[in-house]
């Protein structure tokens, strides 16, 4: 049964998740940089820049229902199914204090 006296309450507090959704969405995390659009999350959460290969990847264009395009994280903390923190992000949704490092990375 609809309560009017709660209608306020809930709407306010909809609204604030809404608003801090949008935010948190819509704005970048760091100043504007040199280098490629996209990095690479690392499994331990840290972040270095992409290689040639990496970066020709994520240049493709990819057909929407291709099993075999990237999976581009939209926010940094998010994580993948199997629990784990790493995939490829935008440069600017990486949080300003924590740093890109411009290192390869080892297939071994």
């Amino acid at each position: 049964m609809f309560n009017p006296l709660l209608a306020a309450p809930i709407g306010t507090i909809l609204l604030f998740l809404l608003i801090w959704y949008i935010g948190r969405a819509l704005i970048p995390l760091r100043k504007k940089e040199a280098g490629f659009e996209y990095v690479c999350v690392e499994d331990d959460s840290t972040v270095r820049e992409l290689d040639e290969d990496e970066q020709d990847y994520l240049s493709k264009e990819f057909h929407g229902a291709d099993g075999g395009r990237p999976h581009i994280k939209y926010f940094f903390w998010s994580k993948t199914p199997d629990k784990k923190i790493g995939g490829y992000i935008r440069r600017r949704k990486v949080p300003w204090w924590i740093e890109i490092k411009n290192t390869t990375h080892n297939n071994t």
